[in-house]
């Protein structure tokens, strides 16, 4: 009796080893990424980004006090990281993100009023947390069908009459509207590169919404790839950052979309041309690093995309774990 006991247990504690060890490696995946811009990360992002693995909350936890009284992991203050991180840096990192959103708040009621505009959302340095002194301020927008371009004109006319608008002389602290799609065509698993892409997976995750939590949700079900690389992900742990736009915002958003219907469904043609014609007489949209997109329903500027190389660098990362 004892005997099959003890093989019985024998065989649990085999099956479970693995699955610790599954977990342990995600983690130190999901921490090898964030290494590559030194930024300590907490629990809770550990486990929502936790790499190619599902675990829950506890396991994660348990895990990483395993492997920080190992010395793998460096903790301090609720954050982890593989190696130990520049406190100053961090905190100079955090007032400057701050800032970005203090004024990213300031011009939110004129976000939510631009017609056509089905959804917005802060990314890229801003959204990761890791945005400093010369960072700009990054917007992924989601537009109604077929008013694509319409939505970026009235964009760079209105935020340039603001002062905000980044152009090539101004960066720090303007805001960037570099990434456009239609609703109608929101999946992005073609954007993908081949094989990984963990850059784009992470970027994607990170998204902090900000107008629209109904076609936030739609976005992220309409991009279940992301699923593959993060089981744990729930997009309503995102859904914090929403604001939602007065009655005086949203009655007034309506009338300017009422009245630009046919406006919009005779200009829309004439500005897709003038806008993609203008894209691709730029000589960095040319360049090989470019993954510049501009078609009927999605507007991708990324003259320098380094999402291969940021590949390589994480694969090595990876290396010196092992």
């Amino acid at each position: 009796m004892q005997e099959t006991f003890l093989k019985t247990r024998t065989i649990e504690e085999s099956l479970k080893e693995p699955r610790e060890e599954t977990i342990r490696a995600a983690i130190l995946k999901t921490m090898a990424f964030f290494s590559l811009y030194e930024l300590p990360v907490n629990l809770s992002t550990i486990h929502q980004l936790l790499y190619k693995a599902r675990a829950s909350f506890e396991q994660v936890s348990a895990e990483v006090a395993k492997l920080t009284s190992e010395g793998r992991v460096q903790a301090q203050d609720g954050l982890y990281a593989l190696k130990s991180w520049d406190e100053g840096r961090i905190l100079g990192n955090k007032k400057e993100i701050g800032k970005r959103w203090r004024k990213v708040w300031r011009y939110f009621w004129v976000l939510s009023l631009v017609p056509f505009v089905d959804q917005i959302s802060v990314i890229n340095s801003l959204a990761l947390g890791n945005a400093d002194h010369e960072s700009d301020i990054d917007f992924f927008v989601v537009t109604a069908p077929g008013k694509l371009y319409l939505v970026r004109s009235i964009i760079i006319a209105v935020f340039r009459i603001l002062g905000v608008y980044k152009t090539r002389q101004h960066v720090n602290e303007r805001f960037c509207f570099g990434f456009y799609v239609s609703s109608d065509h929101e999946s992005l698993e073609d954007v993908l590169v081949d094989g990984e892409d963990p850059l784009f997976a992470f970027w994607f995750a990170s998204f902090a919404p900000i107008l629209n939590q109904k076609s936030y949700l739609h976005l992220v079900g309409s991009n279940r790839w992301i699923n593959d690389y993060f089981p744990n992900f729930d997009p309503g742990t995102r859904l914090a950052y929403i604001k939602q736009s007065s009655w005086l915002v949203s009655v007034l958003k309506r009338t300017l979309e009422i009245l630009l219907v046919v406006p919009a469904f005779l200009l829309e043609p004439l500005l897709r041309s003038v806008h993609i014609r203008h894209t691709f007489n730029l000589p960095e949209n040319h360049w090989p690093t470019s993954t510049t997109i501009a078609n009927q329903s999605m507007l991708k500027l990324h003259a320098l995309d380094p999402r291969v190389e940021i590949r390589e660098k994480f694969y090595e990362a990876l290396k010196s774990l092992r």
